[in-house]
Order: C-alpha cells, then structure tokens, then sequence
C-alpha cells in the first residue's frame, strides 16, 4: 500500500498575516501549507507542542495582535490558521475566528464521551490483560494517575488509561479516540515528555488508504508507526508471555523526486520497540532516519554531479572563470555537504592530482588532465602519487576499467610497475603507504570504494 498526499489551504482565510517569531519573517501560506501532508502534520503537531512547553514563547502569532495561533484542518482536509482558543476568548484582535463553543472546549467534550464508549474499555482491557501475561512488564495500573515531578501543580497530572514499567521505562498507554482533540494529544506529550515517561498510542484498526485527521496528528508524530490490539494480539500475548500488537509502519520510497510512502503490517512485541521519551516516539521502524537518509543520498548525488560537472570543465585549465566556477562550488558545498571541507584553490598542494587519478581511473580516461590516455595518467600516479595507487587500484576494478588500462599498455611499462607496486606493498615501503589526506572527498566523489577506504592498509 503506497501513499502520497500534499496539503492544501482552504479557499478563503480569515489570517492571512502569520509571524515566524523565530526567524522574525513572515510565512508564505501558500508554500507552507501546500508541502507534504506529513510535513504540515508534523508542525501543527509541533505547533500544538511548543504551546502546552510554553505558552508566553509561541512560534507562530498573528501579525496583527501578537496572539499565538493553531493550525486548523476542515472536514474537506485542507488548513488554515486561527487564533489558539484561549488567545481568541480574549478577542484581542480586529479579525475573530471564534465560534460559540472553542475548539479546546469541543474537543474536551468529546474526549470525555468517547472515553466511556463500550469499544474504548474493551480495547484498554485487552491492552491491560496483555501487559499483565508480559513477564517483562510490571503489574499493570488502570486509570491511576500519574503525577508530575511538581507536586503542587496537580492541574497538570495525567490520568492515562493504562501504564506500566519495561525495564525501567514508564509507559502510558492511550487508546486513539476517533475525534480530533490535538490540544489533548500535544498536553500528554508535553507531560510525559517532562515526567521521563513515553506515550503509546493504541488504534483499533488502521486503513493506510483511508486516514483521519485524529489518526494523522498522532502517527505523523510518532515517526509514521500505528500500533494495534484486538482479541488476536491478546491470544498471540498469552502464548508468547509477551505483549504484541500489530504494527502499521511506512518506508519512504524515491519516485522521481517525489518521496512516496508504502505501508506495511508487521506482528511485533512491546519489547521490540525503540522507545525514545525525550522526542515522544515509541516506534518498530524508524521512517524518519530512513527519509533523512533518502533526502541526503539525493542531496549527495547532487552535490557529487555539480563536482562532476566542474572537474570535468575546468579542472585542467588555469584561467579566472575556473577561479571564479571553484568558488561557486564551494558555496554550494557549504550546504549540500557541509562536512566536506574543500580547499580555498583546487591546486592547492596534492588535492588536484588526487581527484584527477581517482576520477580518470572511475571514467577510464583522462580527468582533469590534458593527457592522451588513462595510461598515462596511470603513471603519472605512480611518478607522483604512490600514496593513492592503492585506491587507484581499487577504482579501477570496481568500474570495470582494467582491461582498458592493460589494452593501452602495449610496451607493457604499466604491468612491470604493477609488479613493482605489490612488491613495495609486500615489504611496506613507506613509499606506498595509503596516503589518506583526501579519503573524505575521494570516498564522497566514489563512494563504491568507501568501504576500502576506511579499511585501507596500514603499516
């Protein structure tokens, strides 16, 4: 099951002035909320989030009164902002938003009636009787409260509807109640998260394909995992004597450059998951580290063509528009690949020949030298950098370019050196000695040998 949504604003707005008071800046409504829909639920969730930590630092208010905002999303699915239900009970502002009854009201009201449902206190009894079976867990506490490091502040004590302790780990388990109440969900997080507790949220069922927004402000945030318990998870607790439940989690797919989501169901146990308190996430899969990691291979992939692109165009001349083109790059890796440090000349001391040998050996001709043939730049490498014939080696190989390199030989000069290089090898002349200097951009240009590189010889 693939998905892929991307948010939209409502059609008519009553704030169209937003103020970033981090940045200072005003938001573009239109690119913010038209990015993708995890995105946007991400930061209403966040939005909510930094509310409950801090009321008087919102992070974003309404430009023309000041008053924090929440991000709102219709039955139709789109968004829009307002103001937070207690600033606009104030009704500070020229422009007001409020209905009869404010959104944290509704939401309460709700919440309250949907925790009494038959299928709420079935769900928390299976969640109890699993935990119960679970020889890893402690002795189960339903709706017992949990109180805050502060005692005296007990408006901000939680009651949730189950909690039990893994290995030193509290954890609060919630049953997901089919109404929206993000002002609910943003408060418990922000409890727990300063209580050195972790929040389970736990659905009844789960369709990828057909998701509210109530399912949305709880998943999104949970790095996109949604745990599940019937009477099946239970009877699978009692044989194993370990809690299980169902695990709904999304992989992160590259289309283009369209990031997709495909959703996959796993049986798992309580004691498989990663549970991280301080970010409020207790997950099976990490799909946020595998999106980051996709959205850096692309970013990386970019980044090594626009190096690419200048070596092969200007690394063998000498001129200012070649100046001028290396520090174009360089500020261009400042942000593609901030942990590349690149040098102010790309002449500068061994780095040109370096790169040069090591790209001519990948592309099986001459690189960033105005030379005939990959052969000569070969022993250019063993006239003056014996230091990288090792991973010149290892390149060669690993783009098939050997055999090109042996057809050119025909006096035969590069297979006696051959042989003088592995005989220095086999003695550890200091000469052949990997020199390591530019293994961090020889690995970023050809990552297939990055693993060599790391575990080159060393003598």
């Amino acid at each position: 099951m693939y998905t892929y949504e991307v948010a939209q604003p409502t059609a008519t707005m009553l704030l169209t002035e937003i103020l970033d008071q981090e940045t200072g800046l005003d938001v573009e409504l239109q690119s913010f909320l038209t990015r993708d829909l995890g995105l946007v639920m991400k930061d209403r969730g966040e939005l909510a989030s930094r509310y409950a930590r801090d009321p008087g630092n919102p992070w974003l208010v309404c430009a023309l009164c000041m008053a924090p905002v929440i991000l709102v999303r219709t039955m139709e699915r789109r968004f829009h902002f307002r103001h937070h239900p207690r600033a606009e009970a104030e009704q500070k502002c020229s422009i007001s938003t409020r209905g009869q009854l404010s959104a944290e009201q509704i939401n309460c009201i709700k919440y309250n009636a949907a925790k009494e449902s038959a299928a709420h206190l079935r769900l928390k009894g299976i969640i109890r009787d699993s935990l119960i079976v679970d020889e890893q867990c402690s002795e189960p506490l339903v709706e017992k409260v949990w109180k805050g490091v502060r005692l005296a502040d007990r408006a901000q004590w939680r009651k949730p509807d189950v909690q039990a302790e893994l290995n030193g780990q509290r954890l609060a388990f919630e049953v997901q109640l089919s109404t929206t109440y993000l002002t609910e969900i943003a408060g418990r997080r922000e409890f727990y998260r300063a209580n050195n507790g972790a929040m389970v949220w736990i659905f009844h069922s789960f369709d990828p394909s057909s998701t509210r927004t109530s399912e949305e402000d709880i998943f999104f945030l949970n790095n996109n995992n949604v745990f599940i318990v019937n009477e099946a998870t239970l009877a699978r607790s009692r044989v194993a004597r370990r809690m299980a439940l169902d695990c709904w989690y999304a992989i992160p797919h590259l289309r283009g450059k369209t990031i997709i989501d495909e959703w996959v169901m796993e049986e798992v146990f309580l004691d498989q998951l990663i549970v991280n308190a301080q970010e409020q996430k207790v997950f099976f899969k990490d799909y946020d580290t595998l999106r980051a990691e996709l959205l850096s291979s692309v970013s990386s992939d970019r980044a090594r063509q626009a190096f690419l692109d200048f070596w092969m165009q200007h690394a063998a001349t000498d001129s200012k528009e070649s100046d001028e083109a290396w520090r174009t790059l360089r500020e261009q890796m400042k942000t593609a690949s901030p942990d590349l440090p690149l040098p102010s000349d790309y002449r500068m001391g061994k780095f040109h020949g370096a790169v040069s040998i090591m790209l001519s050996a990948r592309f099986g001709h001459p690189v960033g030298y105005n030379l005939p043939r990959l052969l000569n730049v070969a022993n250019t490498a063993f006239d003056h950098y014996k230091g990288y014939l090792l991973a010149f080696g290892w390149t060669l190989r690993a783009f098939a370019n050997e055999q090109l390199l042996a057809d050119q030989d025909a006096k035969q000069t590069w297979q006696r050196r051959k042989k003088l290089i592995r005989e220095g090898l086999e003695r550890m002349d200091e000469a052949y000695r990997q020199d390591r200097s530019y293994n961090h951009v020889i690995a970023f240009l050809i990552p297939e040998i990055k693993e060599k590189l790391a575990h080159g010889r060393e003598w």
